[in-house]
C-alpha cells in the first residue's frame, strides 16, 4: 500500500515547492542542504500561484480602504531594540553585525510599518487619518528551532498577509469586527471553504499574569484592561456568527492578547482544524513608539491602539494546510497549470487539423491571460495521459481537441468544481468562438476572486512542461 501524500509531495508535483531532500544532479547536493534548513524554494508553477495571490491580496485590501506597504527585510536592530522584539524575542531572530552596528533579519513587519505610520504624521500631521490601515505582503524570517520546522507548515522563512490598524479605542471594537469580515470573505470567496459554526473557531491567546515583565510586555493593569476588551470582542463576534470561543492562557504575544482563528479545512476523513488567522490587539508597541502622544497631540484622542492582523496567517502554512487537506485541488485563479489542452491524434487525414486546433487554442488561452499546457496523445493512450496530468499537475480545466470535435463542432471540457470532475460541451465552430466559450468557463470560475479583487487576475504562462 502507498504512503499516504503529504503536502509536500502535493507542492513538488504542481511544481510550487521543490522538496528539500530533492538531489540536484550534477551538483549531487540536495536542495535542502544548499538554501539551508527551514527556507522553501518555490519554483516556476509557484511563483505564479503567490505572483495571483499577492495581486488578489492587495487589490483587495487597496479596496477596503488599507494603504499599501513594502519594507525592508534588513533593519539596524535599534528599530527592534525600540519595539521591544530585542529584549523578548532575540532567541528567534536572525542577528548579525555589519560595520560595528547590529543589524537584524525581520520577524515580524509591525516596527516597520509603525515606523512609516510615524514619517506620515511627521510629514502631514493630522490629515492622516484614524482608523490609520496598513498592509503588507510582508516576508519574514524567525529562527525556529530545527527539531519543529516541516515543509511549508512551519519555516524560517515565510510570508505574511499582514495589516496593521492604528485606532482609537472607541474604533476598536468595529475596526476587529470589520477583520473578522474581511476573513470571512477571503475564506468563503477565493479558497471556497464553507465558513460556519461546525468549520470555525475562534481561541483567545491570554498573557500568564506570573510572567508579565519577563515574557510579556507592561503590566498587569494593563493586561488585563485590554483581556478583557478582547474577550469582549470576541463575545460579541461569537455571539454574531454562531461561533465558539475557548481562553488558553499563556500563549498571547508578547506585546498583547489575541485571537486565533481555528478554521476546518477538507472534507470527510481528510478533514483536519488548523490555526491559521490572527487579530492581535496591542497596547504596548504605542507606547514605545510614543503613538499614544502624538495622537492625543494631533487628534485628541486619549486612547490609542494597535490591531495586527493576518487573514492567512503565514502563506506557507495555509497552502500547506490547504494542499494537504484537499488533496492538491488549488482554487481556479491560484492554479498553476489552469487549462491542459490535448491534442487527441487518431492516425488518420483529420489528425494535423487537430493539432493546429489544439496549438490555436493553447496559444489563445495564453494571450487572453491563462496558463494553459500543451500535450498531444492518442485515443488508444488517452486514459493514461489523463490520469498522469491528474496526478500531478490536476489542472481544473482539461480540454479535449478529437476528430469527433472538430466534426461536431465543439470542444469537451472537463472541469473541477466543488469537489468533482463535470464533463461538459462548448461550441468550437470556429478558433475564435472556442476561446470565447472556453472564457466563459473561465469566468464563472473566476467568480469568487474577481469580486474580491474587484477584476480577474490573470497571469499567463506557458505550463506545457508540466503536462
Amino acid at each position: 500500500m502507498s504512503q499516504e501524500k503529504n503536502h509536500m509531495d502535493y507542492a513538488q508535483e504542481l511544481d510550487i515547492a521543490v522538496k528539500p531532500e530533492l538531489m540536484l544532479s550534477k551538483l549531487q547536493v540536495e536542495v535542502g542542504q544548499l538554501i539551508g534548513h527551514g527556507l522553501p524554494l518555490f519554483t516556476l508553477g509557484g511563483g505564479y500561484l503567490r505572483a495571483a495571490l499577492s495581486q488578489m491580496l492587495v487589490n483587495f485590501h487597496a479596496r477596503r480602504g488599507y494603504y499599501i506597504a513594502e519594507t525592508p527585510i534588513v533593519s539596524s536592530s535599534a528599530l527592534f531594540e525600540l519595539s521591544g522584539h530585542m529584549g523578548f524575542y532575540r532567541q528567534n531572530m536572525y542577528v548579525f553585525k555589519l560595520e560595528g552596528r547590529d543589524y537584524a533579519v525581520k520577524p515580524m513587519n509591525c516596527p516597520l510599518h509603525l515606523t512609516v505610520f510615524l514619517s506620515e504624521v511627521t510629514r502631514y500631521r493630522n490629515k492622516v487619518s484614524l482608523p490609520f490601515k496598513i498592509f503588507e505582503v510582508g516576508r519574514v524570517h524567525r529562527l525556529e528551532p530545527s527539531g519543529s520546522v516541516y515543509g511549508l507548515l512551519r519555516a524560517r522563512g515565510f510570508t505574511q498577509d499582514d495589516a496593521h490598524i492604528i485606532t482609537s479605542g472607541d474604533d476598536a471594537s468595529k475596526v476587529i469586527e470589520s477583520v473578522f469580515d474581511e476573513l470571512i470573505t477571503i475564506y468563503s470567496k477565493v479558497f471556497n471553504v464553507d465558513i460556519n459554526p461546525r468549520t470555525l473557531r475562534i481561541r483567545i491567546s491570554l498573557s500568564d499574569k506570573s510572567k508579565i515583565g519577563t515574557e510579556f510586555m507592561g503590566t498587569r493593569e494593563e493586561w488585563e484592561k485590554a483581556e478583557g476588551f478582547l474577550i469582549s470582542a470576541a463575545e460579541s463576534l461569537a455571539k454574531r456568527y454562531g461561533f465558539e470561543y475557548v481562553s488558553v492562557e499563556g500563549e498571547a504575544a508578547f506585546y498583547g492578547p489575541k485571537i486565533d482563528v481555528l478554521v476546518t479545512l477538507g472534507e470527510g476523513q481528510n478533514a483536519k482544524e488548523w490555526q491559521l488567522g490572527t487579530i492581535q490587539f496591542d497596547f504596548n508597541l504605542p507606547r514605545r513608539f510614543m503613538i499614544y502622544d502624538i495622537v492625543k497631540e494631533l487628534y485628541g484622542i486619549n486612547d490609542v491602539y494597535i490591531i495586527h492582523r493576518a487573514l492567512l496567517g503565514s502563506i506557507e502554512r495555509f497552502l500547506g494546510a490547504y494542499l494537504e487537506n484537499y488533496r492538491g485541488r488549488l482554487p481556479f485563479p491560484l492554479a498553476p497549470v489552469q487549462f491542459a489542452v490535448l491534442a487527441v491524434r487518431a492516425g488518420d487525414q483529420m489528425d494535423e487539423k487537430v493539432l493546429d486546433m489544439a496549438r490555436g487554442l493553447h496559444s489563445g488561452l495564453l494571450t487572453r491571460g491563462f496558463r494553459s499546457g500543451y500535450s498531444e496523445t492518442t485515443r488508444t493512450s488517452l486514459s493514461g495521459s489523463v490520469r498522469q496530468i491528474e496526478s500531478t499537475a490536476k489542472p481544473p480545466v482539461i480540454v479535449y481537441v478529437g476528430r469527433r470535435e472538430l466534426e461536431g463542432g465543439f470542444l469537451t471540457l472537463s472541469v473541477y468544481k466543488n469537489g468533482s470532475r463535470q464533463s461538459t460541451r462548448v461550441p468550437a465552430r470556429s478558433l475564435e468562438e472556442a476561446l470565447s466559450s472556453i472564457e466563459q468557463v473561465a469566468k464563472d470560475l473566476e467568480s469568487g476572486v474577481a469580486e474580491v479583487a474587484g477584476t480577474e487576475l490573470r497571469i499567463p504562462g506557458d505550463m506545457s512542461y508540466m503536462l
